[in-house]
């Protein structure tokens, strides 16, 4: 079968769903520094960008949303110099992270990065950055989720493809 106009444009993405910490709107544009917190690593879809888009508005807008708390400092990446600080709870997360692999394979999703950290390699975490400090124990209303786009000729442009807003309890 031949691919659709508009699988032919998610051919030239990739993807990612995160808790975005700055507020953005669809469309908006930002580096790749900003401060997220993964729920689902770069993935690619073969398939119309559509079914992905009306699932993960039909699932992600219906979980509460919920207070998260900044952990331990850890050094991740395969030379351990990558500063991150774990967050908590981490089961809520793996909830968000499990429904957000629950599509994966039905949507004709892939990943587009190398052995991306899923299932039980999963941990829930946000980066370290150079001007914004984050302390243990500070709270982030997780109340959002964000799907980004990214063009994988990697521009280093990152853009709001959707945002599911979390039930408010």
């Amino acid at each position: 079968m031949a691919p659709t106009s508009s699988a032919s444009k998610t051919n030239q993405h990739r993807y990612l769903i995160a808790y975005l910490l700055d507020s953005l709107e669809i469309g908006d544009k930002f580096q790749p520094s900003a401060l997220h917190i993964t729920i689902l690593p770069w993935f690619a879809l073969e398939t119309d960008e559509g079914p992905f888009l009306t699932w993960f508005y039909d699932h992600f807008d219906r979980v509460p949303a919920f207070n998260a708390e900044v952990g331990t400092r850890k050094l991740f990446g395969p030379d351990k110099d990558v500063p991150v600080s774990l967050m908590e709870p981490e089961r809520k997360f793996m909830q968000l992270h499990l429904l957000a692999l629950s599509w994966f394979g039905k949507v004709g999703a892939r990943w587009a990065e190398k052995d991306p950290y899923v299932g039980n390699d999963y941990i829930p975490h946000v980066a370290q950055r150079r001007g914004f400090v984050l302390n243990e124990g500070d709270i982030l209303p997780i109340s959002s989720l964000t799907l980004f786009k990214a063009a994988r000729r990697e521009d280093q442009i990152r853009r709001v493809a959707a945002k599911a807003v979390l039930k408010q309890g």
